[in-house]
Formats: C-alpha cells, sequence, structure tokens
C-alpha cells in the first residue's frame, strides 16, 4: 500500500485547516494510501517531520500551510535521496509557491489534486546553506517585510508586505552591491536585488515572465535608485511582467552568482528573514517532483 503523511500548520487558516484535514484523510483512503497526519507546533516542527518522511520512504507528502511552512518542508526534502512527491494545499497570506506551480488556491481544489493531480519536477535555489523556491531579495526594502505584523497580515493580506516595503522605498535606501557570475563581475548602485526562480512576486503570477519553475536558471534584476516618478513607472512595469525593460534595472540570466554588499545586508528568502551577505547561489534544476494542475 502506498504511504502519506499530512503535516498541517494549524495557525494557518484558523479553524479552516481541521476542515481540510478531514477532506484529505477521505481523498487519501480513496486512493488506498495508509497515512498519518501531523500537526506543527513550533518553528522547524515542520522540517523535521518531513526530514523522517524521507527515512520512512514516504510515497506523498501533503503540506497544508502557507511559504514559511513550504520553505520548511523543502529545506529537508532537497538534500535527501529518497524523496516522496510534494503536494501543496496553500493556506497561508501569500501563497507564492502554489502560485508559481499552478496550483489551485482554494484549498479544497487543492485537495483534489490527491486523486487528479499531475507531476511536475521543479527547480530548487541554494542560497548559502539554506534552500528556496521563489525568490531571494535584498535591501532595505525587503528587509520591512520582516516587521509586518500578524494583525496587519490578518486585515490586508499580502498588501501588508506592499505598504511595508513602499514606506521603505520613500527613504531611497541605497547600498553599493557587487554581482559576480562566473568570471565576470559587476558593481552597481541598488534599492533591491532580486533573485527570481519563479514568475511569481508578492502573490502576484506572472511578473517575473523570464522565469520558469523548470528553465534551471535564475532571474537576477538590480533595481537602481529611483525617483519617485521612476518608481511609478517601475511598478507598471512590474505588474505588466516586463521589469527587465526598465531603464533603471539591470538583469541576468545565470545558474550560479554571489552577491557582496559593502554594508551587511540580511536576505529575504521566501519571503522570511534569512542569511546575511555574501551571499552565494546555485540551482538545483528540476530537483523537486510536486502535484499540480498543469
Amino acid at each position: 500500500m502506498k504511504k502519506a503523511l499530512i503535516i498541517i500548520n494549524p495557525s494557518s487558516g484558523t479553524e479552516e485547516s481541521m476542515k481540510y484535514k478531514e477532506m484529505a484523510e477521505d481523498l487519501l483512503t480513496k486512493n488506498d494510501y495508509q497515512f498519518e497526519v501531523l500537526l506543527t507546533e513550533k518553528e522547524n516542527d515542520a522540517k523535521r517531520y518531513a526530514e523522517d518522511a524521507c527515512a520512512e520512504e514516504i510515497d506523498l507528502l501533503v503540506v497544508m500551510g502557507g511559504d514559511g511552512t513550504i520553505n520548511e518542508v523543502i529545506n529537508a526534502l532537497v538534500t535527501r535521496e529518497n524523496r516522496p512527491v510534494l503536494h501543496v494545499v496553500p493556506l497561508g497570506t501569500v501563497n507564492n509557491f502554489a502560485r508559481a506551480v499552478d496550483i489551485p488556491l482554494r484549498p479544497q481544489a487543492a485537495l483534489q489534486l490527491i486523486e487528479n493531480g499531475v507531476m511536475k519536477n521543479v527547480d530548487v535555489g541554494k542560497v548559502n546553506q539554506q534552500y528556496f523556491v521563489n525568490l531571494v531579495n535584498v535591501g532595505a526594502i525587503a528587509e520591512a517585510t520582516y516587521h509586518v505584523t500578524t494583525e496587519q497580515k490578518s486585515k490586508l493580506g499580502s498588501l501588508a508586505y506592499l505598504l511595508e516595503g513602499l514606506k521603505k522605498f520613500r527613504e531611497k535606501d541605497v547600498f553599493r552591491v557587487a554581482i559576480e557570475t562566473g568570471g565576470d563581475k559587476v558593481e552597481l548602485e541598488a534599492m533591491l536585488v532580486l533573485v527570481a526562480v519563479t514568475d511569481t512576486f508578492a502573490s502576484w503570477k506572472n511578473l517575473i515572465k523570464e522565469a520558469e519553475i523548470d528553465d534551471g536558471y535564475f532571474h537576477v534584476f538590480v533595481i537602481k535608485q529611483l525617483t519617485n516618478f521612476e518608481g511609478v513607472a517601475m511598478l507598471t512595469k512590474l505588474m505588466s511582467g516586463s521589469l527587465k525593460e526598465q531603464e533603471q534595472v539591470e538583469y541576468f540570466k545565470v545558474k550560479e552568482l554571489t552577491i557582496t554588499t559593502e554594508e551587511t545586508k540580511i536576505a529575504n528568502v521566501d519571503g522570511d528573514e534569512g542569511t546575511a551577505t555574501p551571499l552565494h547561489l546555485s540551482i538545483l534544476p528540476k530537483h523537486l517532483r510536486v502535484l499540480t494542475q498543469n
């Protein structure tokens, strides 16, 4: 009999997560899975549960939570030889990964992929000793998102992150950054450095049209100092998916790079506070198997 594990972050989706738990159990039973259900209580619980799932050679890992929970699980899976198929049921505020890999945002619809989903191999990025599947951002605008409170997220959703970022944009925080790719090195004054694995940014899909989840590349955007007028134009370009066409943007398509800054910056990794500069990034092409609808 096939084996599955359900990991649930009960703080995502409030009491609704228990309703989805019952739906997942019914679908797994219907499709001949033997399964266990584990609830997270503290940081790194999801990572530990996923590590155990690999050791036990679980076939399917169902993760019900937001991007933070997904990031924990992915950091457990990538280094293991026996990696189960990952199935994400989005219960978070932003759900960038679910959007990027075309998983339905309605949990009921996402759960149906247990029965009718297709498997897709997706890229994983590595930054220093941490793994990620969406974005690494460097700069005060990225760091501002760490200050978003649970209350703000509950009231405003993903808009809360945008508002905090705009506050920092008005301060015009500019830093010196060096980007090394292979034997080439470029030094720039920047407001934000964005390294994308997927096309999804701040809950918006298709904003980074160059990036595909399985193309084996990083898509790097260095946004230089902007006036308020240029910032409005930049936002328009971003919303249309043509960010790299902006004059104040430097774009690179690479498999590996190093980012150094004159002053230490803390990278935003998949929406959470990550590692400090300098950063070394490398891509793991098509490294994870994920259930999706396409």
